[in-house]
């Protein structure tokens, strides 16, 4: 709804912003939109992921 709201149009950001904020349902719903919501979405998870790991380690 956000994504709508702001009329976000650019597929890179659509994926990363659905990536970070609502996971592995959210990237499926970004599939759904497209390939490269998808894929940016399956990045941002990863990334995410490895900087929650990294902040995790060093706090």
């Amino acid at each position: 709804m956000l994504i709508k709201a702001l009329k976000i149009k650019d597929p890179v950001v659509t994926g990363v912003a659905i990536g970070t904020s609502s996971h592995v349902v959210g990237t499926a719903r970004a599939l759904e939109l497209g390939e490269t919501e998808g894929a940016m979405s399956a990045v941002a998870i990863g990334v995410t992921g490895v900087a929650t790991v990294l902040i995790a380690i060093l706090d």
